[in-house]
């Protein structure tokens, strides 16, 4: 599986000679910065390739792409090459031609061809156009293609600023597709590539990706099926920091990815495949013979149909066998953050760990040492052994299934922590929170992951309808300074109501507290309408000056 997950892909490297090194990036990738735990920007991925090959790591960044664009990006390997490269900038050698799709709204000020001038500020977030003052931003640029009102647009920029072509197309009413800081229309990444770039006299090229001439003649940003093998190596190479973290995570998330309809999980030296639309289901046994071409020891088919599947049969939704490859031991152990998870592939659509909230049970290991967790809808117990793990005094486990539970004893036994140091219960979960209010309980952190949709015995828990009072009731089993991570996958719930949600369950549970929105993580990159799959808030409790004075 080494070929699947590298630092950086061998094809995307255009040039390294002379003392630089030139490459294509992929969007999605940061090119410096984000999150330090993982260095899993550009240059750090880059350095590590360049001393494996016997460089001291050294890179010179001149010039940055932002995170969701693609392109030629030049840089440095030598140091004495900065001078020569800062010069040519500074004398305007140094030519960039960017393409851009683009919307036409009716404010569009857009001719065949034209330039665009305008004097720019910005702050550490945005740019935007002043009046007076600021920076002047100059760029020239031409139409290549329109069909009703998209267009796209080649663009030679003379300055570069922050942001500069995305906040100047956006001024002359034509945002960027994918660009929801400057008001473009919805794509599952920002469409703009820098296409070719003049570096110390030398003239690189890198193909427009077919999503951006795709997007004005269609509409959709999404990938064909004779580029899902592009985007699926791309993604999978963004995920490669994971590895230092575990085995299992999400290689490809669906829209996240540019890639509909596919969901892509590794569980140690096997893959998970979960396709939910009819063409994605259609080229599935082609993903699976990428994957084990790859390294992949087995796939596994998990169909993630969009129906009541109560009735379903199990094993035409997830066949028993691989669909490519050999058979995964049953259990299969899983490392994650040092914890060890039994999984089974074979066993119906659930596998034992949801692996998109690998960050979340981070969080919730942070939280716990010497404390009293309640862990609700527990399943297997993934975030109980988190917390275990992480010090807790005590945990309190609750589901409805029997066989959920003696799977999350194994989980405990199997990272050596004693499971008759804590607590597993039976029961309906909004039934155990009532009984716990009633007695006068009391948890210092609590998770409420709850399902859309689940029946016990005669009664029902519909998501919409009943969150809000059991968020309130968890509220109020909190101690003075409790902590509740609340979770959901409900497909019509959006962050923002989730919020509202929570914010109305505090004022029914007569509670304050303090709301943060948890970012998805590197492996669970947003779809069109925000958080995919899952929708994370954590919630701290705020005392009074009066509370806080007793």
């Amino acid at each position: 599986m080494d070929s699947l997950f590298v630092p950086f892909r061998a094809e995307r490297v255009i040039a390294r000679r002379d003392g630089i090194l030139v490459v294509d990036k992929p969007p999605g990738l940061v090119v410096h910065g984000g999150d330090e735990r993982l260095a899993a920007d550009l240059i750090t991925r880059l350095s590590t390739l360049l001393r494996r090959d016997g460089h001291d790591g050294y890179l010179g960044v001149h010039s940055r792409l932002d995170v969701g664009t693609s392109g030629i990006l030049p840089l440095t390997t030598e140091r004495a090459r900065n001078a020569d490269v800062a010069a040519e900038i500074e004398a305007g050698r140094s030519d960039r031609v960017y393409v851009a799709a683009v919307s036409l709204g009716g404010r569009s000020r857009l001719r065949d061809t034209g330039t665009l001038e305008h004097q720019l500020d910005s702050d550490k977030r945005r740019a935007r156009v002043v009046a007076q003052g600021g920076d002047r931003a100059v760029c020239k640029y031409r139409v290549l293609q329109e069909q009703g009102a998209r267009a796209l647009v080649e663009l030679r920029p003379e300055t570069g600023r922050m942001h500069q072509l995305r906040v100047q197309l956006a001024a002359v009413g034509a945002p960027i597709a994918g660009d929801a800081l400057y008001g473009g229309a919805a794509a599952w990444r920002l469409l703009l590539h820098c296409r070719a770039r003049t570096v110390l006299g030398q003239r690189f090229e890198a193909p427009v990706p077919s999503e951006l001439p795709r997007w004005v003649a269609t509409g959709s940003s999404f990938a064909l099926p004779s580029d899902w093998r592009e985007r699926l190596l791309d993604a999978a190479t963004l995920r490669t920091p994971l590895l230092d973290m575990g085995d299992v995570f999400r290689v490809v998330n669906d829209q996240g990815d540019g890639l509909p309809g596919i969901t892509l999980d590794r569980y140690g030296d096997f893959m998970v495949l979960s396709p939910s639309t009819p063409e994605a289901e259609q080229h599935a046994d082609s993903v699976a013979e990428l994957l084990r071409e790859r390294g992949v020891r087995g796939v596994y088919l998990k169909h993630r149909e969009r129906r009541d599947l109560r009735r379903a049969e199990a094993p035409a939704l997830a066949p028993t066998t691989p669909v490519a490859g050999e058979p995964a031991p049953a259990p299969l152990p899983v490392r994650e953050h040092g914890a060890t998870i039994l999984t089974e592939l074979s066993d119906g659509l659930s596998t034992g760990l949801f692996v998109d909230q690998r960050d979340n049970r981070a969080r919730i290991a942070e939280q716990c040492a010497g404390k009293q967790l309640l862990n609700l809808f527990s399943y297997t117990c993934s975030f109980s052994v988190a917390a275990a793990l992480g010090g807790a005094a005590r945990v309190t486990s609750v589901d409805l299934s029997g066989r959920a539970l003696e799977r999350g004893r194994a989980n405990f036994a199997a990272n050596g922590l004693d499971p008759e140091r804590h607590e597993f219960v039976q029961t309906d979960a909004v039934r155990f929170v009532r009984g716990a209010v009633k007695h006068g309980r009391r948890f210092d952190v609590i998770v409420l992951d709850p399902p859309s949709f689940a029946t016990v015995g005669k009664q029902t828990f519909r998501f919409e309808r009943d969150i809000g009072a059991l968020m309130a009731d968890c509220l109020r089993l909190l101690g003075a300074t409790g902590v509740l991570l609340c979770v959901t996958n409900h497909k019509k719930t959006t962050l923002a109501r989730f919020r509202r949600q929570l914010q109305d369950a505090a004022a029914q549970a007569r509670r304050t507290i303090k709301i943060k929105d948890l970012p998805s993580g590197l492996d669970c990159p947003e779809a069109l309408d925000g958080p995919h799959p899952s929708k994370s808030l954590f919630a701290q409790i705020v005392l009074s000056a009066e509370e806080s004075s007793r």
